[in-house]
Formats: C-alpha cells, sequence, structure tokens
C-alpha cells in the first residue's frame, strides 16, 4: 500500500492532518504529514518522496505557485504523473491538480471546504481508497456550520443571531463583534478567544464572537466572510454591534474575504488586533513589536481595510511536543476591551453627552505657532468645527466670530507659553490635575516606565508645568469641548539631555495632561489637529504596542481622530499605527506657479529684450547697454553663484542659463495660503489646483501642458530647459511660449469650469485658441481625454473635499471611515482624491517597486556624474537619508538608489512583486566603482521598513565581500582597512569586519529623532561639533545582522569623516525643505557631522524627481535658493499666508527660523537673504502693523531669529538694520508684557 503524502506550510494544518491520521479508520503509517515552507529547497529526497506516494496534496497558504519549492514539485508531479491537489489561493483551474479525475477533485474540495477532524479524516480515507491500492471506506463530505456565535459558556454554537441575541442580552450594553476563523473553531485551537470575550464583558459590553468561513477558494460554494457578515452581524436588516475586533491577516479585502462595500454597509469602526508570531520574551524585550512580515501582514494590508488598529492579544509559545499554542495576554485585552467600549460608545452616546478634547500642536511650545500642522490653517478650521458641533447638538457654549477672535480666546487662558502667564491665571487655570490624582495614576504604571520617569523627572508630580501642587492642562473649556495645546516633550525644560538622552521620557506634566483628559475630565474623544503632533513619535515599539510605550499610555482607550496632510503618507501610517488614530486625510494648501515677480521679472524683462534684439541689426547698436542692464540686474538678483557668467562660453551662453533660471524659477509649484478642512477650493483657487493636478501624467491620462507643448512642436521640457530659444513660427522665445502653453492650459480649465464641468460638453474646448495651432486629430483626443478627466474625476473629487469634515463628524459618531491610499496628488496622483478618508500605504516588502528601481538608478547617476563634474574623479563615499515618508510615497526610489550606488539591484518574487533578495551587478555591467554608502534611517524607516534595512545591510555585507580591487569596490575597501584597524585594538577578525561593515545606522530602539531641531531651536549649541555630538548621539546606533540599535559612534563618526557626498532626494512639490524642520534636523545634522568629522563640507546633492519623467539634480544650496527665491520672498506666497492672520503669520515665522537652522548646519544663507527677510517679513511697516495685530509673537520671534544670526556672526547685518531690530524687539516685549 502507497502512503499518502501532505505537505503543508500551516502548523494548524499540520496538527489537524496528524490528529486525522491517528483516527481508528486510518491503518497506522498510511499517511505521511510534513509542514515546511517558501524557502524549502526541492531535492533528490522530494522527488523519492513524491514517487513512493499514492498521491500528494498540498495544502498552502500564500498565491499561486509563488515560490521556488512550488512550482518544482508542481512540474515534477506532472512530469511523472503523480495524482496530486494542491490547495492555494489564485491557482489557474488547470494546474491545481493532475493525474486525478474531475470527481475526485471535487470530492477533495468538498472535504476541505467542509473541514473539521471528521472530514479531514474522511479525505484521508478517499485518497487511500482511490490511489493507494487500500480498500477503504469512506463517508461523503459533511458539512458544518460556515459560521456561527462562539460563547464559552454554551456547549453548542448558535447560528441564529436574533435568538441568541434575545436569550444572552438582557441589559441594553455596547456590542461589540468579534470574528475570527472557522479553523480555529472546528480544531478547538480558543486559546485567546475565551479571554478576549471575558474581558469585554467585564468592560459591560455585550458580544457576537463569530467563527466564520472567509473565502471560497475552490469553488464549493463556500460563503466569504462577507456573506457571513450579512446574517450573523444584523438582525432585520440593521447591525446589532457597534464594532469590530478582526484577527484576521492580510487584509479582509485585499484576501477576497469582503468587498469594501460589506464593511461600509455595516458602518462600525475596525479595531485590528493582533496574535503574534513570536513568544512573550520577543515581543516584551524588542522594539519592533512584531516581525517584518508580520508587520506586512498584520498592520499594512490590514490598513487597506480602514482599520483602526487595536493592541496584540497574544504571544506564540511553544509546548513540549513542539507545537504552538497562544498565549493570551490579559492586560492587552483588558486595554483594548475598554478602547472597543470607547469606540462603541460614540455611536450611542447622544453628542450633548459627549465630551471631545481638541489638541492642537504646539511646536515650538509658545504663543507664536499654536495650532502648528502643514498645510492647513487649523484655527479657522476649528472654528468652523466648533459651529458644525453646535449644528449637531454638541454642547458648545460659544462659537468664536473669527479665527483671530478664536486664538484671542485661546491665548487668554493658559498655554505651554510659560513667559506670559501669571498666577492668577493658573490659579483658575481651566485643567488641572491635583497631585493625589496624578500620584494615584503614576503608582498603576508598570515598574519599568516609573523607574524611567523618576530618572529623567524625579517623584511625581516633578516640577514642569507644576502650580500650587497641581500639574496645569492648558486650554479652555467650551461647553462640552476641551480646546488645549499638546504638552511640549520636555527637551525644553531639561536642555541636557538632547546630548545625552534620546529616549527621555516626557514629563510628569506630559502624561498628567492626557490622564486629566481620559480620567478626570473623561473625554469620549479626542482630535489631534493636523500633521502632526508628538505623541505618536515617544519612546517605546513601533507597533503592537505594550503598556510601557508612551504613546499607549497616553492615548489609553481614548478614541482618537487626527486629520492628516495627505501627502505625508509615513507620518501618517506612525499616529495610525502607535496612538491608534483614525485619521482624515486632507487636502495640501492652495497652490499656483511662482510667476516671475520685482526683480526677477525686471530680469527676465531685458533678457527677452536681448533675445529679440540680437536678431535685428538695427538695434546691435544698444546691445552693450542692454548687456550691462542684464549684468546689473543678475546681480541685483544675486545670481553670481547659481548663474556665473565666468562658466558661460559667451554672453550669448550667459544669457541662456539666465533665461533657463528664471523660467525654472517661474514654474515653479508653490503654495498661495493655507487649506481649511472640508472646504472645497472654489474659483481661481479651484483652477489652480485643477493646473497642478493636469500638468503631469496621471498613469494613462495624458498631461495637458505636455500635449499643449506636443501641439507646438516642441516637448515641454524642451520649453522649460532652452527657455531663450527663438521658436521659429511664433518668434516667441520658449519661455514665452511656454508662458502661452500655460495659458492655453488655464483657459481650458476656465472654460470646463463655466460650463460646469459637464463632461458632455467637454468639446465646448474645440473652439478656444488652442486649436489655432492646427492640432492632428490625436491631440485633439488627447486634450480632450484629459478634458473629460477633469469633468468625471478630478472636478468631483475636489468638491468632495466637504468629507473632511463630514467623515471627521463620522468618526466622532462612531462610525466607519473609508480607507482610501495617500501620497502627493499634483505628482501624478490625482487619483488619490477625494481627500477626507481614513489612508493607508503600501505593501513594505514591495520596495522599491521595478518602476522606483528604474528612477533610482537615474538618481544614482546623477549623484555620480554631477560629482565627477565638480570634483574630476568618482566619489568614494556618500551618505544618504533615508526616510519612510519618502520611500513609502515614491515606493522605494531611494532604497533603489542606495542599492544601485554600491552595484546591487534587487530581486523580486515572480507573482507578489515582493523584493526576496539583492542581486550583485557585475563590474563588467556596472562600467564603474561601486560607491559605498552609508545611510542614515529615521526611526520611522526603521519600524515600518524593517525589511528594507536588512536588505540594505546585506547589500554592503555582500559588497564588501567580493574579491575585487579597491578602485572598483569602496565599500570592501574602506571595510578592510577599518577592521584592519580593528583588529589592531584587539577585536577577533569576523567581529572586526561585522563592525566596520554597518552602513545603516538611525535612532535609538524605540527612539524618533536627530535631536537637531531640539538643539537649534533651544540655542544650546556653540559650534558645529556640537551639532555633531547631538546627530552621533542619536543617529549612532547600527542596524543589521548582528545589530538591532546597537550603539557605535566610533564607527558612525568614522562613516561620517568619509563622506565626500551627503544625499536626501524630494519626491513631491506641495512642500519644501524649508517649511518644515525635519529636513534640516536629519539631513542638515548629516551636513554638520561629516563637516565636524571630516574637517570640510561635503558636497551636498539633492534630485528632484517630483516628476518622474525628469529627474533633476540640484545641490542643497540650489534647491534650498531656489524656494527661498520662488515661494519665501514671493509676494504671491506672503499674500497668501496674510490671508490666514495668526496662522499665517506663525507659518511665515518658521519659515525664517528654518532657514536660520539650515544656515547653521549647511551654511546656506548670504547676507542677502537674511537681509530680504527683514526687510520683507519683520521691517516693513505694513507688515509689521499686520503681525503686531494678528500675531505679535511671532513677530518676536522672528527679531529674535535675526538677532540670533547677526550675534553668531551668521550674518553681517549692517548697524542700523540690526538697531531697528534691537528697537523693534523692546516694542513687541513690551506690548506682550502689557497684555499679560
Amino acid at each position: 500500500m502507497k502512503k499518502i503524502l501532505c505537505i503543508t506550510n500551516m502548523e494548524s494544518t499540520m496538527t489537524g492532518m496528524k490528529k486525522a491520521a491517528g483516527l481508528p479508520q486510518v491503518p497506522e503509517g498510511a499517511v505521511s504529514v510534513v509542514q515546511t515552507g517558501d524557502e524549502e529547497k526541492f531535492s533528490h529526497l522530494w522527488e523519492k518522496e513524491a514517487k513512493a506516494a499514492g498521491a500528494v496534496i498540498i495544502l498552502w497558504m500564500g498565491t499561486g505557485l509563488s515560490c521556488d519549492f512550488l512550482k518544482k514539485l508542481h512540474g515534477f508531479l506532472v512530469k511523472e504523473k503523480i495524482p496530486f491537489f494542491i490547495h492555494v489561493s489564485d491557482l489557474e483551474k488547470d494546474k491545481e491538480s493532475g493525474a486525478m479525475t474531475e470527481d475526485e477533485v471535487t470530492r477533495i474540495k468538498a472535504y476541505l471546504s467542509c473541514g473539521g477532524l471528521l472530514n479531514y479524516g474522511n479525505l484521508i480515507s478517499f485518497l487511500l481508497d482511490h490511489f493507494s491500492g487500500a480498500a477503504i471506506p469512506c463517508e461523503m463530505p459533511r458539512e458544518l456550520p460556515y459560521w456561527g456565535i462562539y460563547d464559552p459558556d454554551e456547549k453548542e454554537a448558535s447560528t441564529d443571531t436574533e435568538s441568541y441575541i434575545r436569550s444572552h442580552w438582557k441589559e441594553d450594553r455596547p456590542a461589540v463583534g468579534l470574528i475570527f476563523s472557522r479553523e480555529d473553531w472546528l480544531w478547538g485551537n480558543l486559546d485567546w478567544q475565551p479571554a478576549m470575550i471575558e474581558a469585554l464583558r467585564k468592560e459591560g459590553c455585550h458580544v457576537l464572537a463569530v467563527f466564520t468561513s472567509t473565502s471560497d477558494y475552490n469553488g464549493t460554494g463556500v460563503p466569504t466572510l462577507g456573506d457571513n457578515m450579512k446574517d450573523c452581524f444584523y438582525v432585520h436588516g440593521n447591525p446589532v454591534i457597534q464594532v469590530l475586533l478582526n484577527p484576521f491577516l492580510f487584509g479582509l479585502t485585499t484576501a477576497g474575504f469582503v468587498h469594501l462595500s460589506d464593511l461600509k454597509q455595516l458602518g462600525v469602526p475596525i479595531l485590528q488586533v493582533y496574535n503574534t508570531y513570536r513568544d512573550y520574551r520577543w515581543w516584551s524585550t524588542h522594539f519592533a513589536g512584531l516581525t517584518a512580515n508580520e508587520l506586512s501582514y498584520a498592520v499594512a494590508m490590514p490598513e487597506f481595510d480602514g482599520v483602526i488598529h487595536g493592541l496584540p492579544l497574544s504571544t506564540q509559545e511553544v509546548r513540549e511536543d513542539g507545537t504552538h499554542y497562544h498565549r493570551p495576554l490579559p492586560e492587552r485585552m483588558a486595554a483594548l476591551a475598554r478602547r472597543a467600549r470607547k469606540w462603541a460608545m460614540l455611536s450611542r452616546k447622544k453628542n450633548g453627552d459627549k465630551k471631545v478634547a481638541i489638541i492642537f500642536h504646539n511646536y515650538p511650545p509658545d504663543n507664536s505657532h499654536i495650532g502648528s500642522a502643514s498645510q492647513i490653517d487649523s484655527i479657522e478650521s476649528i472654528r468652523r468645527l466648533l459651529r458644525l458641533l453646535k449644528k449637531r447638538g454638541y454642547r458648545v457654549d460659544r462659537v468664536p466670530e473669527d479665527a483671530q477672535s478664536f486664538i484671542n480666546e485661546v491665548t487668554a487662558h493658559a498655554t505651554n507659553d510659560r513667559r506670559y502667564i501669571s498666577s492668577e491665571l493658573l490659579d483658575h487655570a481651566d485643567g488641572k490635575i491635583s497631585s493625589a490624582d496624578y500620584g494615584r495614576f503614576f503608582s498603576g504604571l508598570p515598574e519599568k516606565t516609573k523607574a524611567h520617569m523618576k530618572k529623567d523627572w524625579g517623584d511625581p508630580p516633578g516640577e514642569v508645568f507644576c502650580h500650587g501642587g497641581d500639574l496645569i492642562v492648558p486650554g479652555m473649556l467650551d461647553g462640552h469641548v476641551f480646546i488645549t495645546v499638546q504638552p511640549p516633550r520636555g527637551f525644553g525644560e531639561n536642555p541636557g539631555k538632547i546630548y545625552h538622552s534620546p529616549d527621555m521620557a516626557p514629563p510628569h506634566q506630559y502624561l498628567g495632561f492626557y490622564e486629566w483628559i481620559r480620567n478626570v475630565w473623561k473625554a469620549d474623544a479626542m482630535i489631534h489637529v493636523g500633521t502632526h503632533g508628538n505623541l505618536e513619535w515617544l519612546p517605546g515599539k513601533g507597533v503592537a504596542l505594550s503598556d510601557e510605550c508612551y504613546p499607549d499610555i497616553n492615548t489609553g482607550d481614548v478614541p482618537d481622530i487626527y486629520p492628516y496632510w495627505i501627502t505625508d503618507v509615513g507620518e501618517g501610517i506612525q499616529a495610525k499605527r502607535r496612538s491608534a488614530s483614525c485619521l482624515i486625510s486632507y487636502l495640501s494648501a492652495p497652490t499656483g506657479l511662482a510667476g516671475a515677480y520685482d526683480e526677477y521679472g525686471d530680469l527676465e524683462n531685458l533678457l527677452e529684450e536681448y533675445c529679440h534684439f540680437r536678431k535685428d541689426e538695427e538695434m546691435k547698436g544698444e546691445m552693450e547697454k542692454i548687456r550691462t542692464l542684464i549684468r546689473q540686474q543678475a546681480e541685483k538678483c544675486h545670481l553670481e553663484k547659481d548663474a556665473p557668467e565666468e562658466q558661460a562660453k559667451d554672453f550669448d551662453d550667459y544669457v541662456g542659463a539666465l533665461h533657463n533660471f528664471i523660467t525654472d524659477l517661474k514654474n515653479m509649484q508653490i503654495s498661495l495660503g493655507l487649506h481649511n478642512l472640508g472646504e472645497p477650493p472654489k474659483g481661481e483657487e479651484l483652477e489652480n489646483y485643477l493646473f497642478a493636478l493636469t500638468k503631469l501624467d496621471n498613469g494613462k491620462i495624458p498631461s495637458l501642458l505636455k500635449t499643449l507643448s506636443t501641439i507646438h512642436g516642441h516637448s515641454y521640457y524642451e520649453l522649460l530647459e532652452d527657455s531663450g530659444t527663438l521658436d521659429s513660427k511664433t518668434g516667441l522665445t520658449y519661455g514665452m511660449l511656454l508662458d502661452r502653453v500655460s495659458g492655453e492650459a488655464r483657459e481650458i480649465i476656465h472654460e470646463l469650469a463655466r460650463k460646469g464641468f459637464d463632461a458632455e460638453k467637454v468639446p465646448a474646448i474645440l473652439s478656444l485658441s488652442w486649436t489655432k495651432v492646427n492640432p492632428s486629430e490625436e491631440e485633439k483626443e488627447k486634450v480632450l481625454e484629459t478634458a473629460r478627466y477633469i469633468c468625471t474625476d478630478i472636478a468631483p473629487h475636489l468638491e468632495e473635499t466637504t468629507l473632511e469634515m463630514g467623515n471627521l463628524l463620522r468618526a466622532l459618531d462612531g462610525q466607519f471611515v473609508d480607507p482610501s491610499p495617500s501620497g502627493a496628488p499634483t505628482s501624478g496622483g490625482a487619483d488619490l482624491l477625494p481627500t477626507g478618508r481614513n489612508f493607508y500605504s503600501i505593501d513594505p516588502r514591495a520596495l522599491p517597486t521595478e518602476p522606483a528601481w528604474e528612477i533610482g538608478k537615474q538618481m544614482a547617476d546623477n549623484v555620480i556624474e554631477k560629482f565627477i563634474a565638480d570634483e574630476g574623479h568618482y566619489p568614494e563615499s556618500c551618505g544618504i537619508i533615508l526616510w519612510a515618508t519618502s520611500n513609502l510615497r515614491n515606493h522605494g526610489t531611494c532604497i533603489a538608489e542606495f542599492l544601485y550606488l554600491m552595484g546591487l539591484k534587487p530581486v523580486w518574487q515572480a507573482g507578489s512583486h515582493r523584493v526576496v533578495g539583492v542581486e550583485v551587478i557585475p563590474l563588467s555591467e556596472l562600467k564603474r566603482p561601486r560607491i559605498d554608502v552609508t545611510g542614515r534611517i529615521s526611526g520611522l524607516f526603521r519600524d515600518s521598513l524593517p525589511a528594507s534595512v536588512s536588505w540594505l545591510d546585506q547589500a554592503a555585507g555582500k559588497v564588501a565581500a567580493l574579491d575585487e580591487p579597491d578602485d572598483m569596490n569602496y565599500v570592501r575597501k574602506h571595510v578592510r582597512e577599518e577592521a584592519g584597524e580593528l583588529e589592531k585594538e584587539g577585536l577577533d577578525k569576523e567581529e572586526a569586519w561585522r563592525e566596520a561593515g554597518y552602513r545603516i545606522f538611525g535612532d535609538p530602539p524605540g527612539c524618533h529623532g536627530a535631536g537637531i531641531g531640539a538643539l537649534l531651536e533651544g540655542k544650546n549649541w556653540q559650534n558645529v561639533d556640537d551639532m555633531a555630538a547631538v546627530y552621533t548621539r542619536w543617529g549612532g546606533y547600527a542596524y543589521g545582522k548582528g545589530a538591532e540599535g546597537t550603539y557605535l559612534p566610533k564607527r558612525f563618526e568614522k562613516r561620517m569623516s568619509q563622506i565626500q557626498v551627503t544625499i536626501q532626494n524630494v519626491d513631491q512639490r506641495e512642500s519644501s525643505m524649508l517649511s518644515s524642520d525635519d529636513y534640516n534636523s536629519y539631513r542638515g545634522g548629516l551636513v554638520a557631522a561629516v563637516r565636524s568629522a571630516s574637517g570640510k563640507m561635503p558636497k551636498n546633492y539633492v534630485n528632484d524627481s517630483s516628476d518622474q519623467s525628469r529627474v533633476v539634480i540640484r545641490t542643497l544650496d540650489e534647491e534650498l535658493k531656489r524656494w527661498f527665491r520662488g515661494e519665501a520672498m514671493n509676494p504671491k506666497y506672503i499674500e497668501g499666508m496674510k490671508k490666514h492672520g495668526y496662522k499665517g503669520a506663525g507659518d511665515l515665522a518658521e519659515y525664517l527660523a528654518v532657514s536660520f537652522q539650515w544656515d547653521a548646519t549647511s551654511e546656506i544663507m548670504d547676507d542677502w537673504m537674511y537681509d530680504q527677510y527683514a526687510e520683507k517679513y519683520v521691517l516693513d511697516a505694513d507688515m509689521q502693523n499686520w503681525m503686531k495685530k494678528v500675531n505679535p509673537w511671532a513677530l518676536k520671534r522672528m527679531v529674535d531669529t535675526l538677532l540670533e544670526a547677526r550675534q553668531r556672526d551668521m550674518w553681517n547685518a549692517d548697524d542700523k538694520t540690526v538697531e531697528e531690530l534691537e528697537k523693534l524687539m523692546l516694542d513687541v516685549e513690551g506690548e506682550l508684557e502689557d497684555d499679560e
């Protein structure tokens, strides 16, 4: 009798099949059950096993023949005509079986679909009877429930929800749904379910715990989870639960278990929970929280369902027999039950009874920047929200008349700015937590956390914001709404910690703040306003948080609703995963082209004259005069570094360079103000958005500008990059022709708007000026296609910007918020709209994608070519900033650049397109040396892209191990030299090689940041060496094989000393490196560290891939000056910000502060730039009066920044300017003190 061979990659299936093989009717030894995995190698031993089998049955979790083992096994079985059946999702029908009849296959599928011990036993009997020559009787497949209500107190499962509720739910309580696998119920794998049910009941919740089938893999009619949900969670067509707990992996929608419409119809928040696949010891001690694979299938993929992250329920432990079980985590279950109950109560409680805490971010923590949030007018947005809340029955006692009166009221109460708070104000603060209440809360914290807090801040309640024994909670009550400012991280209160404690605990007042919101004031929900705050960046695990993690301690059980900028992908995901936020995406700020203003407009006019006059014989006598005027105007524009005449072949070439510079500047996309939550763009603002959204291709939808340029006989890039050339047909320079093309695009958009974006009226644009050039029919169709896309997709989706407020209110009502992708809409991502949804990212195992690889290669080539042009030889060593946000948004272009610089390429798995390895590119193909690259990763990169960290470390190791000449492999050269030095210091050969080979460095485990921003903001530095010391203390932690964040400062400093080029790339144009201090903190910090370690300024490059068809490289100096000229000094930008009063003024002050910080690290500010900031932002009388009226604290901050630049000899300001600034400082300080 031949055996039956069962092969599986699932332990539960292996255990079940072994149990079935042990049933009395199955002959002993008749079945061989083997558990293996994707990494298994197909060998002659497998061939021998398969040949000896009567039949082979393969039960596999995965997609198709996705691994080499399955492919080769399948091929062998087919070739040898061995009967087989493969149970795996998405496998073509003609590949799922061989040497079996259709009836036999149908019978096997039925046994598997019905499941359970009895059916598996009969499956084995059937296989033995049909394929092994044994006459063994077997029963037909027996159907068992495909779903049922599991209740630990009941012997049998119920399949009648209405009856179960009638008999078990005697009181009116919130109801929580819990789903889990039918297989767990069939096989009795119920390790964690009873404990979770009990935790929910202890919190006063009814529970519908439902085991369920998920999908019909085999086409046998098994109901999907979506089908079952309609039966188990509804009575008479109405949902009976208010929240759903989901432990399923891979995502309900991505795995095909449900349609998104099923989740929308159910309409309740979904809390994603985790049963980890590592043991308790691993989970409790590792800051990662989950493994790289778990991060993908248990976290990232479920986010496509619109989930809100919950907590881990269990860890996986090993029994004595080697099998596994799930060990419940009672404390985490209790915390999850509290959170689930709070979310459920939002749909049950009357609005008038709900309490909502609205938390403005506040960095720096002073009155100049309350409501600090990228892209939005947070103050006006919340004022409008208050109006909507009042209309919907929330208790809001007063709605401020306008944004200014709102901020005036906020600053009249306690804020974080303790310079302007009187004792009387603190005595009457709306929020305060007594030392007794805080002490009780503190005593309940984990011992490790208490010790950490005491070490950093002393015994509770500490000294920070402690008044009369109470911890102050700044803010003001407005009925049942508490409007407050998030506490600072704490480095300002203890500046010395910046130099040695990146893992510093938040102050006692920070914990007291959130404890008061949760358990003293008893908020039902909280809203963190805009991108981004500091809660989600506090020390702790990356995902699957424990009760020792500060984001979990502070968020606790309160539902957190977080409006977040759609373009800031990674940081939004951080809030989603670490503070359990329901994200509500919002639109970027209004946008437009920079244009040529003031002195740049005057220069452009002179250049245009020159281009035309040089062809005119009659004007030859005037040319020298025009040349002189051009030189004078170029000097006025301070272009001596950006377009130096001495580098031009002749004056015509110089004019061409100037023309290209101005054309590039005027066609920059810049911000023209701030976005108000829930407000769709209208009028000119709408038309500007549409222009920006159609500037590039959107998938297969052609770019409007590119098509119109082609109609004029040129490519868009030709007009942009050779703007001084005269067009023979029109007599215009290419730059002016590009203006005409842009005008035609705007004319088309305006006409579409005039017609109400009616797709049927699109042909009306055929009568506009663009058709006078006689476009071909193909060209006409392309323009019409884009116009239709505007009418059918983009314009309607922009109109749906109202979802930002609508879904925020839905979340407050405890309702489901639709999921959506995220990214930069104006970088070819118009399909990301509408905003107002709970956004997700991408499967991290897919980075870099194949298109991103091609862009990354181009960026690497750009760096090498630029350095050779600058220095005359190859760079040996580069330093690159690797952020999760940009790599998740651009699908891994920076990861690809890192690999290609070293001369490696990713290996993608067929079918899934996931990266499964890295491969060396031979030198014969590479045709250049391998560049040594050090990656400075962010903490977010470490936490959200752990597989990429591993690949990058492996890449460096592979290259270092290659037997290649030093002058063709700089990685090997440097590792070999350094390893030799380490051996002399006493390390053994292997340890020395490993330590010398680390190329990935980042934040300490569980921590986030680079330290530079806090250092500079606190003025706690003297020179570049101080910055380098902080950068090393915060970033000198090695990651890779053998190091999960090992502090190696000497190795990090060695890398810094070798770096010749620093790199950080940009992939979107909706913000800039001057609009946030994060860029300078990481990239500027890198420059400072290299300057300190090497004693010289490295080359600093920026690749711009915001237009993936045209990757442009610039120096860091060029990039930042481009934004200074194009946006910071642009009257359009300044006027746009002035429309937003207090918040606009605060953002202008931030722009200046960030510019100063870049100058401190990277020396990018020239005197004339400080001069212009002083003239336009501070000393202009109208600007000064406006600032004093709307935000005098911002004016003070700007004056303070400029005076600091002068005091540190970073700005050679004239005496008159300094005198005016000092006088203004005294004036503003006096006014602020009078108002106190």
